[in-house]
């Protein structure tokens, strides 16, 4: 790894990849054993978002229907990465809770996804209560259980991906910042950086919510930047195995274990304004809101100790899907691996298939149209911004 800013940055590469968070080495891994691959970070791998992140892994709830394939692919990734090093998997059912009244409606939501082939069922109380007892279902008409769902620790995963990605051959430069773009005859050829020049065929920006400014002369993208929070909590009794990952539809919330019993309550996000002056601690609203909330659906959750907490920034779009595309309206050579809404963790090893089959012209093991960036009408990145830990309740 080349980490000091007084040490030599190559002068040329097959590809640069922009940034260092979990996509882009994520990207390098895939990419390292055919390509001479340079990933150039203005901090340290995983320094910022990726770190922050929550680490689960819900592509079972997020990637269903028409998006065939993808929630296959990286569970696989995950199931077969795990014991690489650190790094750990720990598979985990998620149970999103469900609303007194909404029991119906959510029982026949279930079913649809479940047509749609997803590892799904909706349980009632009595059931929720039998597998998962620290969750009081007294005030739930039962829950939608997802399988095929579990979590990580974000900075190991990320971590253990850059070293896999050195150990193939990439070439790591921390510290640096990318200063440009460079563009000749409508391709590219190249980044400009605080240490010069590199020269390279391909180009994948993956510099979280600051690609859009990175890219802004050459392409709009419809990606902002939004603040999103995490706290720690310890109960009096530690949490054991039978304790599901989980989220509550409409208290931007969701939720799950540490290994060591602790729970992990994450969401609060919301668009910010002023990204590069944001707080890095959760407020006291966020902590106020769990510390109301976690008694009514956690048992013994109103003795819970306050850990630690902390905020991060990362790139929204406006369906909370990344862009992850060559798109038509860019320079030949640039690949963007952006907007990534709060999944980028998850979503790493599906990025790394479509950027890898970007940049050899191939095509990746599953479709990649949900990341299309032409699936907007409108690239401009003032938009609504949605929020995923509000929770959909509307089971449409």
């Amino acid at each position: 790894m080349v980490g000091r800013a007084d040490e030599p940055l190559p002068d040329a590469a097959d590809a640069v990849i922009v940034g260092g968070g979990v996509v882009g080495v994520a990207a390098a891994r895939d990419l390292a054993p055919d390509y001479d691959v340079v990933v150039v970070e203005k901090g340290a791998v995983a320094g910022e978002a990726s770190a922050l992140a929550a680490g689960e892994v819900t592509l079972a709830t997020t990637y269903i229907g028409e998006r065939e394939g993808i929630a296959e692919y990286g569970t696989s990734f995950f199931r077969d990465y795990s014991g690489t090093g650190d790094f750990h998997y720990e598979e985990r059912n998620g149970v999103e809770l469900v609303p007194q009244g909404r029991g119906g409606e959510a029982r026949e939501y279930a079913a649809g996804l479940r047509d749609t082939g997803a590892n799904v069922e909706y349980i009632d109380p009595p059931t929720g209560r039998e597998r998962y007892p620290r969750i009081d279902f007294d005030r739930f008409d039962g829950g939608i259980e997802f399988r095929d769902t579990g979590f990580l620790d974000p900075y190991t995963f990320a971590t253990t991906l850059a070293d896999d990605a050195e150990d193939r051959g990439a070439t790591i430069c921390t510290e640096r910042a990318v200063t440009g773009l460079v563009v000749e005859n409508g391709t590219v050829t190249g980044v400009e950086t605080e240490g010069g020049r590199i020269d390279a065929d391909h180009v994948v920006a993956a510099a979280g919510w600051r690609t859009t400014s990175f890219l802004a002369e050459h392409l709009e993208i419809p990606v902002q930047p939004y603040r999103t929070q995490c706290i720690v909590l310890e109960p009096d009794d530690p949490v054991g195995e039978d304790f599901p990952m989980g989220w509550l539809p409409g208290e931007h919330v969701y939720f799950r274990p540490e290994l060591n019993g602790d729970v992990l309550v994450g969401g609060f996000s919301f668009a910010e304004d002023d990204p590069e002056r944001a707080s890095g601690q959760a407020d006291e609203a966020f902590r106020q809101h769990v510390a109301e909330l976690l008694p009514r659906f956690v048992e013994g959750g109103d003795r819970a100790r306050f850990v630690n907490g902390w905020a991060g920034v990362d790139g929204a779009t406006p369906d909370t899907l990344p862009i992850i595309d060559a798109p038509d309206a860019a320079p030949d050579g640039l690949v963007v691996a952006a907007g990534f809404h709060g999944r980028g963790v998850m979503t790493a090893p599906i990025a790394a298939a479509i950027v890898n089959a970007l940049v050899r012209d191939t095509t990746p093991p599953f479709t990649r149209d949900p990341f299309r960036l032409d699936r907007f009408e409108d690239t401009s990145p003032d938009f609504e911004f949605t929020s995923i830990s509000a929770g959909d309740d509307d089971y449409d």
